[in-house]
């Protein structure tokens, strides 16, 4: 059997015994697993420690592929292992190592033993595959590890109890490992009763508009409200913009009703919105939080739906409004929808590809989001959007150049407006050059502040 090895170091910006805590922690591994490698979690005995198991089923290229581990060698700020008891490989053994380097900072190398199923052909010309595979696999989870650790060294000296709506999208289910990781407690409201199974889920009852199971949120300090239906999922009809509306408008009101009845009311509210508030703007037209807000569809849905939180401000709570610009990852949103057309060489800007673009990392997205749950001094809107906006020429041809592809395709207004009509005026053909002022101004720093480094980090390059 011929075994290969890979190695690869990474410097933290902790101590080890947080570096290795934090792997301790319930989140921890659906951090590690990148958005272009959808992983599910089918069965979870315990955690890292010796005798733990864990079974996943992941996707790599159009193969499913289920595998069952097992850990072992646990040495609390020293070390622990995985080996592989069903899997694709012959053998699999994985040591994750841990290395004080000073009070402040330290290291983490990824050992990995393993030998293919066939020595011949495989080994011949698999032993690359699976290097190029590791390779952008640690390359990801490195990055994702010293940037949710200085997060949390910035931003999560306190613990806090958290419930979140809207946790099976795109924010919302990256949020809650980043949360737990960082050793908070979170909740999930949901709206089905199956859930009710599960001790961190909280049932809300539609039609009667109030929690089913209200005595889990005792102790709940903050609220990440996320729920609403997809602006983009489908074209704007009457009755699609009604839903959208109640999604965000009335369900809004209603939760904040329900909130303020607790007997110990959240102290603070962190709330959805986006920048779609402002309307269509002219490239060079600045947006600061206080800056006159748009006409149009988003623009209004925007407003009422910051102006439904006004509830949960009268009973006490500090309310967050975060104007979210466009998100990038690969997971969802504008980047999911792109990758494929420019991967195909089909990308290109739309309409004279001038409108601006305020756009923001998802890694930001859940930084911000700590941030305001954690500084008291945040308060109302926040343009959550990086400090450098683009136009959508620049997006089209940075995205493309990223991906090593041309971006030649330039989409006529004509054809996206027959295509999705109001909601691709909004969308696509619309801009807004926002700035994070609020943000920079009481602290926060981005982690990717420029658009490269957003599409390198959610690229995997």
């Amino acid at each position: 059997m011929s075994v290969k090895t890979f190695i690869r170091t990474c410097h933290l910006p902790v101590s080890v015994e947080e570096a290795f805590h934090w792997h301790e922690r319930m989140g921890a591994l659906e951090r590690m697993i990148p958005p272009w490698m959808p992983t599910e979690i089918v069965e979870r005995s315990g955690g890292i420690y010796n005798s733990d198991t864990i079974v996943l089923k992941t996707k790599i290229s159009f193969v499913t592929l289920k595998l069952k581990m097992l850990h072992q060698n646990f040495i609390a700020n020293k070390q622990f292992e995985d080996i592989q008891l069903i899997g694709p490989f012959k053998s699999w053994k994985h040591k994750h190592l841990f290395e004080k380097i000073d009070e402040k900072k330290s290291k983490i190398t990824d050992h990995i033993e393993y030998a293919l199923p066939m020595s011949s052909i495989l080994n011949m010309f698999g032993k690359h595959f699976v290097e190029d595979k590791l390779n952008r696999l640690f390359t990801y989870r490195h990055r994702t590890l010293k940037n949710d650790l200085f997060l949390h060294a910035k931003y999560s000296q306190e613990k806090l109890k958290i419930l979140i709506t809207g946790s099976s999208g795109l924010v919302g289910s990256n949020l809650v490992p980043f949360l737990r990781s960082g050793g908070h407690t979170v909740l999930r409201l949901v709206r089905t009763p199956i859930a009710l199974s599960e001790n961190d889920c909280v049932y809300w009852n539609a039609s009667e508009k109030k929690f089913i199971n209200p005595e889990l949120l005792d102790g709940v300090k903050a609220v990440v409200h996320l729920a609403g239906e997809n602006i983009a999922a489908v074209k704007w009809s009457d009755s699609r913009k009604q839903v959208l509306k109640s999604s965000r408008v009335d369900f809004t009101k209603d939760f904040c009703k329900a909130l303020s009845a607790l007997q110990s009311p959240p102290k603070t509210f962190v709330a959805a919105s986006g920048i779609g508030i402002f309307g269509s703007r002219d490239y060079d037209d600045i947006l600061h939080e206080d800056s006159k807000l748009g006409e149009g569809f988003l623009a209004q849905l925007a407003k009422e739906w910051e102006a439904s939180c006004h509830v949960a401000a009268e009973a006490g709570m500090r309310v967050v409004n975060l104007r979210f610009g466009s998100i990038l990852s690969l997971g969802g949103g504008v980047i999911k929808k792109m990758y494929t057309p420019y991967r195909l060489c089909l990308g290109g800007p739309f309409g004279t590809g001038r409108q601006m673009m305020s756009w923001i990392s998802l890694t930001d997205v859940l930084g911000l989001i700590l941030f305001s749950l954690t500084n008291s001094s945040v308060v109302g809107a926040v343009n959550a959007v990086a400090p450098h906006a683009v136009t959508n020429e620049q997006f089209s041809e940075l995205l493309a150049q990223t991906l090593d592809r041309p971006s030649s395709l330039r989409i006529p207004e004509i054809v996206v407006e027959s295509l999705f009509g109001e909601m691709g005026r909004e969308l696509l053909l619309s801009g807004q050059n926002a700035k994070p002022l609020k943000a920079t101004k009481n602290g926060y720093v981005f982690l990717h502040a420029h658009l490269h480094d957003a599409f390198t980090y959610c690229l995997g390059n």
